[in-house]
């Protein structure tokens, strides 16, 4: 629940409703979000590697964190409609590989997105970019990228598809138990 200022925090006031969609909404777009901003971010750090000083730039950072903005917004889109809950009565795998197909290919044109946009506007024009893309393509770099964010999104969606099935609460005290751990042990 948002705590609003005294002002606002009157049992005879209710509260805006624009503001609980605004928490709900950011709740829900957070965890997608940050969760591929470190994906599209150690991806961005795989391609480049073998550019000297590893090629990492303030611009492609700055991309990969809008790409991964931009990812998360349509994974809370899609998370509403119809077509990602086409196998909720199914065991939890058919709907984790369900999900992983479609954000899958949503997360391999944000990928595209982020390496294209930024050099068409250096370039000019798209023939241009792809002719230079082409040109410098290889196969096993984008194997190896496409790999890792397809493993990556089945990782997501099989945590989120857990995290629905059982409950956030459970599953943190699942990961976390119930009690403090004490951090020295008084057995001695």
């Amino acid at each position: 629940m948002v705590r609003l200022p005294p002002k606002y925090n009157r049992p005879d006031m209710p509260q805006p409703k624009f503001i609980k969609t605004i928490v709900r909404e950011v709740k829900k777009g957070l965890p997608p979000t940050v969760f591929f901003m470190v994906v599209f971010h150690i991806a961005m750090i795989i391609r480049h590697l073998d550019e000297i000083s590893y090629g990492i730039t303030t611009r492609r950072s700055l991309s990969a964190t809008i790409a991964a903005l931009m990812l998360g917004k349509l994974f809370l889109l899609l998370d509403d409609t119809k077509l990602m809950s086409a196998y909720r009565n199914k065991p939890l795998i058919f709907s984790s590989i369900w999900r992983t197909l479609l954000y899958t290919v949503l997360a391999t044109i944000a990928f595209a997105a982020e390496e294209l946009i930024p050099e068409m506007i250096h370039a000019g024009t798209f023939s241009e970019v792809l002719k230079h893309r082409s040109a410098e393509f290889s196969k096993a770099a984008f194997l190896a990228n496409y790999l890792f964010l397809a493993e990556s999104v089945f990782i997501y969606c099989l945590a989120t598809e857990l995290v629905q099935a059982v409950g956030g609460s459970k599953v943190r005290t699942l990961f976390f138990g119930r009690k403090k751990i004490p951090i020295l042990s008084k057995t001695h």
